[in-house]
This record gives structure tokens, C-alpha cells and sequence, in this order.
């Protein structure tokens, strides 16, 4: 099953929208054949569907591709040796090979028009049969077609398809599919007299998908089982010219928790709502490439890189799977903090920070650095989902709590006594002034780190006369206005002494003003 030479493999969507998840899985699995086994992998745009074509969503799909990390080899804006990779440029290759399936005698011009066709389709509906053409134009004779084409009567090139049930055909009705094993096909399924050329001389996906895997020479094709039944038309086509039929895997449907079918216009289907939403692409890639693959063993956390050595053919599932965002969001976390510690990574986790702290309603972050941001990262990470939780876990660490607002100070901190309390702050306030006055100038934070905290309790406690284990609840409380959060040593490490010193001072006034 698997490869034992360099694959050929393409990710063909037609950009008559923007990416959704089951695209991102074709692209990624096509990607990981061709790097495991040292091949190419091509973007196709299969734009040939003019009438539905989407504004921009070309351009779409090859910034999500970018932004998960799949590199095409070669695609639009390369100089790969096919030439154009847009569908709608290869025209005349197309109409070229139509002629060529037409002098072969498989294929035939169809001259029937779009009410006689719809009145075949609606006899057939009405009698409970697939709708299919009955060939009426495949028994034209050569002096009929002549006068048609004299007139400029407009027609269709249409594949003549096999019989499923000719034991010569075998090889076209019948195949191994490397995800859903030996398939065959009989009776009239996947073999209708399919349309090759439109009457405006533009292909079908049909003509068009198997002229540039040839010319493309593609050895793999790895696309959603949606395609499964015009697999036999496809291979009659690859019979009909004499070429060689690359190996198929159809991959099976994403489904949505209720068992319905992952669609676009699911919130769960569309690329573009889990990058707003924050999702990291090292995380989302992971995600996705379990979806249908088993890698055996007990990992789950994957980087691209290690997908790359761990893809196998054989791990392809034939089973459904269903979009989880319980599990999705555990890897996010997961790749959130490896990715901290990455350097590679590092840099853009934080920049995605600090663009969504940027647009926060109500924080002034203008001056907000990219090392503070990563520093809040640090110290807040083993709490965050998400980058854009940053602010809501942990305010205080952009902005002061307001020391009149009314507060839910931990049980701990009530049961300090309030001469306690300021002499507390009291305490802290001079610790403070000492390691301004100590401190270099010069850091985001101007602070002394947290290794210079690990003894301040008890520093503050015998300077205050009160006993140690009141002095940490008080002081979170009034550096953060939360009863819980990070290490206070890392928290006092991160912070600013100025900050820190401000907090104090301003809690001491509000503690005099309520006398």
C-alpha cells in the first residue's frame, strides 16, 4: 500500500468558496504523501465553473494554505512544469484532448438541448431511475453531425461510457481504493454518458480532473468520497486515451456531532471562522490530522514536522469523523504552551497576542511591547486556551484594578485584621523603595525577578509583626483584585516595581479615605 517511489499528488478545490475544514484535510494528507515520501505536492485551482465562481476566494485558499503551513511545490505564482495551474488557462489543452477522445470514437457531440434533457431527467425521477442520457446523438450518422455543424447548431462533447458489466472493462468498473478496499461497479452506476465539453467549449470537472492528473503526472489522488461514484467515469477516461490510472483514496465525510454532515455553512466548516477565533495553525493541523488517520500508539500532540515522518496510507480510516471542539481545544492548549517554549513558534503566538490585546474594547495597549505580551504569556499560560484569553485571565496585568471598585477578596484576606493590613502594605511599600532604588533602568519591566521574591512573605511578615501566612493573600489581592491567579514571586517578577509600588499606594488611600 504504501509508495515505494517518489509520489505526484495535487490539492484541487474549485475557488467557488473559501476553504472549509474537510478541504484543509485533502490539503494536508496530500502534502504529507508527498513529504513522507520525498514527492511533489501541487495546488490546482479548478475554476473551469465560471457561473460560480467566488471573488477573491482563490487568493483565500492560498493564504489558509500558508497559514497552516502547507507549502505547495508547485500551484499558481510558481514556474512549475505545467504551466498554468488555474483550469480556466488550459483551455485548449482541453478542447485539444475532447477532439482527440472524438476521433478515437469515445466520445460523441451531443446536440440536444436543455429542454429535452430536462424532460429526460424529469421521466426518470418520475420512475424512480438515476436520470441519464439514452444516447440519442451517439447514433447520429456522419452526414447529421456534418449538417449540425454546418448550421452552427451548438452541442456537447459527452464521454461514450462502457458497459459496467463487460468483463473487458473490468479495470474501469471495478478498483482498489487504498481507504474503502476493493470497489466494483455495476449496472449503469458512475458509467452515464457524461458531459466533457460544455457548449461554450469550456470542461467538466470530469475531462479537465483527468487531463491534468496525466499531463500532471500525478500518482495519487487523495479526495473526499463524495467523488467515489465518478471514479469509474474518470478511469474510463484514462482507458479511452491509453495512460496510465493513478492509485485513489477517498476519504471519508467530517460529520457534526448530531451525525448530520460537516458542511461549509456550518459553523464548524468554514477555515476562516477557526483563524478568527484564534485557533493556533499548529494546533488546528494537528486536529485535522486525526481526522480520518490513525497513527497508532498514544500520541496525540503532534508538530507538522513530526506529522510529516508519522503519515502512513495504511493509517487512513474509512470510518466518519466527527468535528470535536472539546478536543480541539485541548490540543490548542496543549500547542499554546509547547509553542511558547519554541522559538521557532514563540514569535508568532505572541504577535497574535498582542494583536487581539490591540483591539481589546476599553484597553489602552498602544504601548503594550511584544516582550511584556510574552512575558504575560509565560506567566499565564497553563491557564490560557486561547491567546485572546490572555486579558480576561489576568487584567491586571495591563491595567490596574480599581481599588474602589467593589471587590470579592478571598475568605483569607477577611480574616485579616485591617492594622494588619496596612501594616502589610506599609511593610511592602519600603521592601519596594529598596529594590527601586537597587534595580537597573532599562527592562520592559524595571523589576528585580522572581527569584528575589521567593522570601518576601516572610520579609514582610517580620517587618509587620503579622504572621506569614497573611501577608500573600492581602498583597494578590491588591496587586491583581483577584483571590487567585499565577505564583505571586513570578507575578512580582513580571510586574513592574512602579506598578507594584503605585497598587499599594493606592490601596493605602483608599484604606485612609474609608476611616
Amino acid at each position: 500500500m504504501e509508495p515505494t517511489e517518489p509520489v505526484r499528488v495535487r490539492f484541487a478545490p474549485s475557488p467557488t468558496g473559501m476553504l472549509h475544514l474537510g478541504g484543509l484535510r485533502t490539503a494536508l494528507f496530500n502534502y504529507l504523501l508527498a513529504r513522507k515520501y520525498g514527492g511533489s505536492f501541487i495546488l490546482r485551482i479548478e475554476d473551469t465553473d465560471q457561473k460560480r465562481l467566488v471573488a477573491g476566494a482563490t487568493e483565500s485558499i492560498i493564504r489558509t494554505l500558508e497559514w497552516a503551513g502547507l507549502r505547495f511545490d508547485e500551484g499558481p505564482g510558481t514556474s512549475g512544469p505545467s504551466g498554468s495551474y488555474l483550469q480556466s488557462q488550459r483551455g485548449d489543452l482541453y478542447r485539444a484532448h475532447a477532439t482527440e477522445l472524438l476521433e478515437k470514437d469515445a466520445a460523441y457531440r451531443c446536440f440536444c438541448d436543455s429542454k429535452r434533457l430536462e424532460s429526460l431527467r424529469a421521466e426518470a425521477t418520475l420512475h424512480g431511475r438515476a436520470p441519464m442520457y439514452d444516447r440519442r446523438c451517439a447514433h447520429l450518422s456522419q452526414q447529421q453531425i456534418n449538417e449540425k455543424l454546418r448550421t452552427g447548431e451548438p452541442y456537447t462533447v459527452r464521454l461514450l461510457a462502457p458497459n459496467a458489466a463487460d468483463p473487458a472493462v473490468s479495470d474501469v468498473s471495478g478498483f482498489d481504493d487504498i481507504v474503502h478496499g476493493e470497489m466494483r461497479f455495476r449496472g449503469p452506476a458512475g458509467f452515464d454518458d457524461a458531459v466533457l465539453l460544455k457548449s461554450d467549449g469550456l470542461p467538466t470537472y470530469h475531462l479537465a480532473n483527468v487531463v491534468d492528473d496525466h499531463l500532471m503526472g500525478i500518482t495519487h489522488v487523495l479526495r473526499g468520497e463524495e467523488w467515489l461514484m465518478s471514479t469509474p467515469k474518470h478511469r474510463a477516461l484514462f482507458k479511452a486515451f491509453g495512460w496510465p490510472m493513478p492509485r485513489y483514496a477517498h476519504l471519508p465525510l467530517l460529520m457534526n456531532p448530531d451525525g448530520s454532515k460537516l458542511s461549509k455553512r456550518n459553523r464548524d466548516g468554514p477555515m476562516q471562522s477557526y483563524i478568527d477565533e484564534g485557533y493556533l495553525p499548529s494546533a488546528l493541523v494537528n486536529y485535522v490530522a486525526l481526522l480520518g488517520w490513525h497513527p497508532g500508539g498514544q500520541q496525540e500532540v503532534y508538530s507538522l514536522k513530526e506529522l510529516e515522518g508519522a503519515f502512513t496510507l495504511s493509517g487512513l480510516s474509512r470510518s466518519k469523523s466527527v468535528v470535536s471542539r472539546d478536543r480541539l481545544n485541548w490540543l490548542n492548549r496543549q500547542h499554546l504552551h509547547a509553542g511558547l517554549n519554541d522559538p521557532i513558534r514563540a514569535p508568532a503566538i505572541v504577535a497574535q497576542a498582542l494583536g487581539e490585546l490591540r483591539q481589546t474594547p476599553g484597553l489602552d495597549a498602544v504601548d503594550i511591547s511584544h516582550e511584556a505580551v510574552e512575558g504575560a504569556l509565560r506567566l499565564c499560560g497553563d491557564r490560557l486556551t486561547f491567546t485572546r484569553d490572555l486579558h480576561s485571565a489576568a487584567p491586571y496585568l495591563f491595567s490596574d484594578p480599581d481599588s474602589k471598585a467593589p471587590t470579592v477578596p478571598a475568605a483569607a484576606v477577611n480574616k485579616v485584621p485591617r492594622d494588619s493590613k496596612v501594616s502589610i502594605l506599609l511593610a511592602f511599600q519600603e521592601l519596594l523603595a529598596a529594590e527601586i532604588n537597587s534595580v537597573a533602568e532599562g527592562s520592559h519591566t524595571n523589576c528585580a525577578g522572581p527569584e528575589r521574591w521567593m522570601d518576601f512573605s516572610q520579609r514582610v511578615a517580620l517587618a509587620a509583626s503579622v504572621p506569614t501566612k497573611q501577608v500573600m493573600p492581602v498583597l494578590r489581592h491588591v496587586l491583581t483584585g483577584q483571590p487567585s491567579g499565577p505564583k505571586l514571586p513570578d507575578l512580582m517578577g513580571y510586574l513592574p516595581l512602579a506598578t507594584m509600588q503605585r497598587r499599594v499606594q493606592a490601596a493605602l488611600d483608599s484604606k485612609s479615605s474609608r476611616q
